[in-house]
């Protein structure tokens, strides 16, 4: 070949080779794949392992996927008998909170500037036990979990060390439990929805966000099979339609704040077809009428005395009530709630309320379930902020995030500005761990050993086991162990030597093998088998008022399963399920009401507005949605985070601060008020 020739065969092939896609799509993997992209998948090698436990977050039995010793995925235990494979969007969150940015990493201290330094774990397990030395008896512990057997290692070492301060948040269970005993009820309050074929939720949304939601939602599949009749009937009331009411087959709405009103009609309607001994449930029932409710509560008489028919008619009807975000309601809607299953003979049977054993403390100095739950965290906040309580030299606050979670009216940082020396023992850099002094990193629920008993809304007897499927990361330590080692240090005994010995005690009060659970992941249940009628005593129930809201427009605040509670923050990612009848796109709070209310106040659909309480203000877009009931505004709580991470930060603001509480007389319990100003803004 010719040098002319030679040029013009590889001229020719070089144009032919540019020309063709081939080499440029090579060029472009080539280019694209070679960047160290963060977010390019990388294959995690090793043993590939699926784990049974149970999620700390909401009680959830798990199925954990770990590769190599690397989370990588949770889902439901389709081989739980409880849950039956149930998962929540809390729990599937679980593997990505191992890994989120707002995990504390390392002990912190504060320093003399006001400023957070990183110090040793020698250096801070000096710190509790001179702290805890110095207190001479004057401290408090807070926990955040009732449901776990570890509180008797935290309420030991607070009785120990010479104090019987242990508090749990406030909670509906804190208040139902407190209605149960005061009426005459025996141990725990328990509620068997599994066996009930007529169900009333008043304010409970109890297959999303209230009781043990997978196993709810579990009896709500096997008892509305597809394409046949179901077995169980559901009545939802509540001001919103949430995803209890969606499926409910009557959604009834009652104004938020109205609760006692339509319960106490539901009473006098039930009573007035029943003879009855107890003359002053009949006296208290006479208070009561369908009008006043229709009235008061907004609610359709007729869709009232459907329910009234169905609760008669049904053969093991079951009537509890609750809030959509966990706050207390009092005790009185609680009371009114059990008499009416007094009414319907449905106390200790077969799909009613039903006595739960608390269980005995497992350790000699811990505190019972009952006493720990007559003591009262907001009381004390509100206390120790006036002055009329000594303020504790020391708090202990186990992954409990009071800062965020509770109203302006609890004064929580004007009482930890009065403690000397605060300490918090968190996963996640919270609201409330910035006012702390000392901030600990503990292990989460799938790094360490613990347990879920009898978590409250259960109708039997149920035990699920947590164990680690990962070692701690960072620096972070179980907390039980910590405790158990302090109090070694500080020559106490708290009657065991470590955690899986505390848990094992658990199964032995049961009566199981602890190995077998262990292994398993299973959740041991116990059959309802006690059927003695405790004498109830309704005259408690005479001292309580129902309460009118005070403002024309009532505020509902309501929870997204996926955006997290206030100790994780909204988990990573979770916040594209954050809609934008949520949180708008400018980043302020979406207010929804009906177009009726909206027409009334003289909004449009994508207003911004003001709302205010006298806990202050705080900017919202008006968003129509006509599954709220007239005269309601409903904002989502979980957002307006100052901490955590990026996910959490910057998302709107925390309407829990702007609510407002008044405490019940009585159980000088905290009961949120639903009173709102809504202004245009």
């Amino acid at each position: 070949m010719q040098r002319r020739g030679f040029l013009k065969f590889a001229l020719g092939g070089t144009v032919g080779l540019v020309a063709s896609p081939a080499i440029w799509t090579t060029l472009y993997d080539l280019a694209y794949w070679t960047q160290n992209w963060g977010w390019i998948p990388r294959l995690q090698n090793g043993e590939d392992l699926s784990i049974a436990t149970v999620s700390k977050l909401d009680g959830t039995p798990l199925k954990v996927r770990v590769v190599g010793g690397r989370v990588t995925r949770t889902s439901g235990n389709k081989d739980n008998a409880y849950s039956k494979g149930g998962l929540t969007p809390l729990a599937a969150s679980e593997a990505h909170l191992l890994y989120s940015e707002s995990r504390i990493k390392r002990p912190l201290k504060r320093g003399p500037d006001g400023g957070y330094a990183y110090t040793s774990w020698e250096d801070a397990q000096n710190i509790l036990k001179e702290k805890t030395q110095a207190a001479n008896g004057s401290l408090a512990f807070l926990s955040a979990d009732s449901s776990s057997s570890l509180n008797d290692v935290y309420s030991a070492f607070t009785k120990e060390n010479g104090s019987e301060d242990f508090f749990f948040m406030p909670s509906d269970e804190q208040a139902a439990n407190l209605a149960w005993r005061a009426l005459g009820g025996n141990d725990r309050i328990g509620y068997d929805i599994a066996n009930s074929d007529c169900i009333l939720a008043v304010g409970a949304n109890f297959l999303d966000s209230w009781g043990s939601v997978a196993h709810n939602r579990a009896v709500f599949n096997e008892t509305h099979p597809n394409a046949e009749d179901a077995s169980q009937s559901v009545y939802y009331a509540g001001a919103m339609q949430n995803n209890t009411a969606v499926v409910a087959d009557l959604w009834l709405p009652v104004k938020t704040g109205t609760e006692e009103t339509f319960l106490g009609a539901i009473l006098s309607e039930l009573v007035k077809t029943q003879a009855l001994a107890d003359e002053s449930l009949t006296s208290l029932a006479s208070r009561y009428s369908l009008d006043e409710a229709g009235k008061v509560c907004g609610t359709n008489i007729d869709s009232m005395k459907q329910l009234v028919s169905a609760l008669k008619n049904a053969s093991r009807p079951l009537v509890f009530a609750g809030t959509t975000d966990g706050q207390s309601l009092g005790t009185g809607v609680h009371m009114l709630a059990i008499a009416i299953n007094a009414v319907l003979g449905r106390i200790n049977q077969d799909g009613g309320i039903v006595s739960l054993p608390a269980g005995e403390p497992l350790l000699p100095s811990a505190q019972s379930l009952n006493d720990i739950f007559e003591r009262n965290f907001v009381s004390f906040c509100m206390q120790v902020a006036s002055g009329s309580k000594k303020a504790p030299k020391l708090l202990f606050i186990n992954e409990a995030n009071p800062v965020y979670a509770l109203s302006k009216d609890v004064q929580v940082k004007e009482c930890l500005a009065k403690i000397d020396y605060k300490v918090c023992f968190a996963s996640h850099f919270s609201e409330t761990c910035a006012e702390c002094d000392l901030v600990l990193p503990v292990a989460q629920g799938l790094e360490r050993f613990d347990d879920v008993f009898t978590p409250y809304g259960s109708g039997n007897i149920n035990w699920t086991l947590a164990k680690p499927v990962t070692e701690p990361h960072y620096q972070a330590r179980p907390l039980g162990e910590l405790l158990i080692a302090l109090a070694d240090e500080l020559g106490q005994d708290l009657g065991v030597r470590d955690i899986p010995a505390l848990l094992e005690k658990r199964a032995n009060s049961l009566h199981i093998n602890f190995k077998e659970y262990l292994e398993s992941g299973d959740t041991y249940q116990e059959a309802f088998h006690d059927f003695s009628v405790p004498m109830l005593n309704f005259m408690p129930l005479h001292s309580k008022q129902a309460k009118a809201p005070v403002s024309d427009i009532a505020l509902l605040t309501y929870t997204n399963a996926t955006a997290g509670n206030p100790s994780t923050g909204i988990p990573p990612y979770a916040n594209r399920t954050i809609t934008d009848y949520q949180l708008a796109e400018n980043g302020l709070c979406v207010a929804q009401i009906n177009k009726a209310t909206a027409q009334k106040l003289g909004f449009a659909n994508g207003d911004k507005a003001m709302l205010e309480t006298q806990n202050g203000k705080m900017p919202v877009v008006i968003k129509f949605y006509e599954g709220i009931m007239s005269d309601v505004i409903a904002v989502m709580a979980g957002l307006g985070h100052t901490e955590f991470d990026r996910f959490s930060v910057n998302k709107g603001n925390n309407i829990l601060a702007l609510t407002q509480i008044d405490m019940e007389a009585g159980s000088d319990l905290p009961v949120w008020l639903s009173s709102i100003s809504v202004v245009k803004g």
